[in-house]
């Protein structure tokens, strides 16, 4: 496969190059999000709770953390459907193979 030369790429496919980097970037944090509210609602304040280290109330917060959780989770499963959805058209117009 001979080398590609970055200017050959014309506005559009650094357009889509950078609309498939944003989709990955969104991604990041709000995988991280998930993980901590998660974490957080599912391990840490029920273990606080049980040994007497957070008042019972806080077991309260349990449902919005875990909203906030899923509403990140089905945030990031959309930008990673955006970025499937965009590879094909990034890499086709790159490089015009993109199996061996």
């Amino acid at each position: 496969m001979p080398p590609t030369d970055p200017n050959a790429m014309n506005a559009v496919l650094w357009h889509n190059v950078h609309l498939w980097l944003t989709y990955l970037w969104i991604y990041f944090p709000l995988i991280i999000i998930f993980a901590f509210s998660m974490l957080i609602a599912h391990g840490l304040i029920p273990s606080g709770v049980q040994t007497g280290t957070y008042p019972a109330a806080l077991s309260r917060l349990r449902l919005p953390i875990t909203v906030i959780g899923l509403a990140a989770l089905g945030g990031a499963v959309a930008m990673m459907v955006l970025t499937v959805m965009q590879s094909p058209v990034t890499f086709q117009g790159v490089w015009h193979r993109l199996f061996v």
